[in-house]
């Protein structure tokens, strides 16, 4: 009997080669994608990293103080004369930069009398709590207000604190437009990459607050985007929540 033998070598040949030029797609495939990764990654990097100069440059410097209006005021007056309640220990050059609001978010009128005295009109028969919040960003609510009740208040402990500023938004926005180039260097954008940012409320509506978007983003490659939940105040002191939304490519 004559036994066919079967060459198994041309079987094994072909499983090298098919497994060389698997590997070299592969290569071939990583060579393609790995720049684009790492361009991902450096743009990802940006984001934050504008993300980051953003808030710090509308940040300030704020403090608090809170009054106690234990006992209703004396008589027919409608205003408290507060002494030496430790806003004296602010700097003086934010005693004008005050404002005093009540519970419900209303905002008093002041006179700056001296170093340690101060006048704020409540209104009669008032009660509660009074914030006091001091910001160079602020527009306090000057006005002549005398006669008012002497009573010694409670006070809490001045709280420093920093927070974005909404006056801080509307300058940064102007610098975009006015001296884009200049804002670029400041914030440390490198050199090739463009950006458009935009401030919306907190329910995100459009159009947004701010909308700082001269450029163009490209239809040829990728724009990156990111969303950042942010906390400011307004020039009355309101605390205001919304979005910071960036744009890189």
């Amino acid at each position: 009997m004559i036994k066919k033998i079967i060459s198994k070598k041309g079987s094994h040949v072909g499983m090298v080669v098919s497994f060389v030029m698997f590997v070299t797609f592969l290569v071939f495939l990583y060579t393609i994608i790995q720049p684009v990764t790492v361009r991902e990654k450096d743009k990802n990097y940006i984001l934050d990293y504008i993300a980051l100069n953003l808030l710090g440059n509308t940040t300030v410097e704020m403090s608090t103080l809170i009054i106690n209006v234990d006992e209703p005021i004396q008589g027919d007056k409608d205003c408290i004369n507060l002494q030496q309640i430790g806003i004296n220990q602010i700097p003086l050059e934010l005693r004008k930069n005050l404002i005093f609001k009540t519970p419900e978010g209303e905002s008093l009128v002041y006179q700056d009398v001296n170093d340690n005295v101060i006048h704020v009109r409540t209104g009669n028969n008032f009660l509660g709590i009074i914030r006091v919040y001091a910001s160079e960003e602020f527009s306090g609510l000057i006005e002549s207000v005398g006669g008012c009740d002497p009573h010694a208040y409670p006070i809490g402990n001045l709280k420093f604190y920093s927070e974005m500023s909404e006056e801080k938004m509307y300058e940064l926005n102007e610098s975009y437009y006015t001296d884009y180039e200049g804002l670029k260097i400041e914030l440390g954008i490198p050199e090739g990459t463009e950006f458009n940012f935009y401030i919306y409320d907190s329910q995100r509506s459009e159009p947004p607050i701010i909308s700082a978007d001269i450029q163009e983003p490209p239809t040829d490659r990728s724009v990156f985007v990111e969303e950042t939940p942010i906390q400011y105040t307004n020039e009355n002191g309101d605390t205001l929540f919304g979005f910071l939304k960036i744009e890189v490519w």
